[in-house]
């Protein structure tokens, strides 16, 4: 059963329209670029064409044509969640699915391989359309050997089921539709036309050679495509990992309070793969896995007498009593608070009736818009005012100098080049931006506030066995220096030779051995 599969809801923007309006059918219905007489017509039904309403037109000359005509907005977010929609239905059938890029509606399956699920290809086929048609589409579906053979056939035969035993009747079937069913650049199509090639077969008897200087590379591309002379594989959309994560709880957990920690642990992840993906959380379920101690004939708590449980609730494969909440928000959000705050409702209405053993959360997505994820990626997670907050209470507790943070100053030594300030107001860090001339990372010197003195060492173990940071770091086996500090004879005379010492792990100290005390100090390392 190696064959190639090509499903085709054509219009399928219009079809989404028609679902979410059931009450417009019988009527013209098109698809505008906005909701205003001005508005541009995008898609047209066959409804609107037998009114000659076609794409282009505006909506206030469209309804002087058409007075029952219906037209509505679909942004390409509500069509890609369509087409994902689709993809999770037919992956029933294939797991190897390709929806087409620049058609939304067209998909293509491989049959490979799925010989002990399907007894034929006919009842695969039939499957996958009745599996569409129980979802309200119109489907034109087509079984061969070919991608374009299999695209031109669905295409040119709305409605229809159409399997090939070989490739030689696929190929005659292709040759007969026309070029206007194939979605095919309106220049290029109007030039052929006026050459009187009107069909796929018209357009192969034309020379290669002729096509590719005279149209151009994309209509050569299309015609080696017809002509079977260029490999196109199918190339599947991998299947999109599950959204969903999974809190085991080591003794059953009974408070609220700390069940909602948990859950907020949990969703921080799942919103932070959403966005990384461009998308939006639509819903969450929050599936809690209760105690075996749970009593059947207990009620949950709720605040009216006769009011209905908003949850589901059943039990898991080892027969464990499991509640399924589904939380919605007004509008596709990638805000935590906004959905912590819609499950604490929840939880605070109708608290679980048992501890609870695992709860795990499940997310349904959709693309977001520039301004959601504008938004998530300018709300870190850090919240500055309840930080200064915090720190406020530190100040008020222990006094302002309970908070500090080092800035800069002009010093000789390298202890007297910051110094402690009391912090004010915490903000978020700006780092300078790397210079472009540069490949490498910068080091930085971490140095202690105050130089730790050294244990002393014999001279001749110093450059191979002298240990500075324990047994741990290994012996020095590199010494870079002297680079000599001195001065201060204003108020005490210095005389430092700085060094830089790597240890066999790799660690490199800085180090300086002060002539006035004699002795080996620790002041930093680099990183």
């Amino acid at each position: 059963m190696d064959r190639t599969a090509c499903v085709d809801l054509p219009a399928f923007p219009l079809q989404l329209l028609r679902q979410r309006h059931p009450e417009w059918a019988g009527h013209p219905v098109v698809i505008v670029d906005e909701d205003a007489p001005q508005g541009r017509i995008l898609w047209a039904d066959e409804r609107a064409r037998e009114r000659r309403i076609l794409p282009g037109q505006r909506y206030a000359h469209a309804l002087s044509l058409a007075p029952d005509l219906h037209a509505g907005v679909i942004d390409e977010r509500e069509i890609a969640a369509g087409v994902d929609a689709v993809c999770e239905l037919l992956r029933e059938f294939s797991p190897e699915i390709e929806p087409c890029a620049d058609l939304p509606g067209v998909f293509w399956l491989d049959g490979a391989g799925l010989e002990r699920l399907f007894r034929s290809l006919r009842k695969w086929a039939r499957g996958i359309e009745r599996a569409l048609r129980e979802r309200g589409y119109e489907v034109a579906l087509a079984v061969g050997f070919t991608r374009f053979g299999s695209y031109a056939v669905a295409r040119g035969r709305p409605r229809a089921l159409s399997i090939f035993d070989d490739r030689a009747s696929e190929h005659a079937a292709a040759r007969d539709v026309a070029l206007e069913r194939l979605g095919v650049d309106p220049q290029l199509r109007e030039h052929l036309r006026r050459l009187g090639v009107v069909t796929v077969g018209e357009f192969l008897h034309l020379p290669a050679g002729g096509i590719l200087e005279r149209f151009g590379a994309e209509a050569h591309r299309i015609h080696r495509l017809a002509a079977g002379e260029s490999w196109d594989p199918l190339r599947p959309t991998p299947a999109p990992e599950p959204l969903e994560e999974c809190v085991l709880f080591d003794d059953p957990e009974r408070n609220t309070e700390r069940l909602l920690y948990a859950l907020e642990g949990a969703l921080t992840p799942l919103l932070d793969r959403l966005a990384k993906d461009r998308c939006a959380l639509t819903r969450l379920a929050v599936e809690l896995t209760l105690d075996d101690a749970i009593q059947t004939r207990a009620q949950p708590r709720t605040r009216g007498r006769n009011r209905p449980s908003a949850h589901v609730e059943g039990r898991d494969a080892h027969d464990h009593p499991v509640r399924v909440d589904a939380i919605r928000p007004a509008e596709p959000t990638l805000e935590l608070q906004t959905v912590m705050r819609l499950v604490r409702l929840r939880f605070e209405a109708e608290p679980p009736r048992a501890a609870v053993r695992e709860l795990r959360l499940r997310v349904g997505a959709i693309l977001a818009t520039r301004e959601q994820l504008e938004l998530f990626a300018h709300a870190p997670r850090r919240d500055l005012r309840a930080a200064n907050e915090a720190l406020a209470r530190l100040r008020a507790e222990l006094g302002d100098h309970a908070v500090v943070k080092a800035s800069l100053r002009e010093g000789h030594l390298p202890e007297a080049r910051y110094a402690w300030e009391p912090l004010r107001e915490l903000r978020l860090p700006q780092p300078a931006p790397a210079r472009a001339e540069s490949d490498t990372r910068p080091l930085i010197r971490r140095i202690w506030a105050r130089p730790r003195i050294l244990p002393p060492q014999e001279h001749r173990f110093r450059d191979d066995g002298w240990l500075l940071g324990g047994v741990e770091q290994g012996p020095v086996v590199r010494v870079v220096g002297p680079y000599v500090i001195s001065g201060g004879w204003w108020a005490g005379e210095v005389h430092r030779e700085y060094h830089y010492a790597e240890t066999r792990r790799g660690d490199l100290l800085w180090v300086f051995y002060d002539r006035r005390r004699r002795r080996w100090f620790h002041h930093g390392r680099v990183e």
